[in-house]
């Protein structure tokens, strides 16, 4: 885990201190060190494709 307050965030969603909305502004980049790490297939599965975007510098 790069950052443990991501993984705090986990937890607190988890035990149901935060509900999702909550969880998901908690974790939006607000520094370019914020990693998550999905491990299993079930936690792919949360995901959902939005979109895809070409940036060109």
């Amino acid at each position: 885990m790069a950052n443990d307050t991501v993984w705090n965030y986990v937890n607190d969603f988890l035990a149901g201190r935060i509900n999702r909305k909550q969880f998901w502004a908690l974790t939006e980049f607000k520094y370019p060190t914020h990693q998550i790490s999905f491990h299993t297939l079930s936690a792919l599965d949360c995901l959902k494709y939005v979109k895809s975007e070409v940036i060109y510098d």
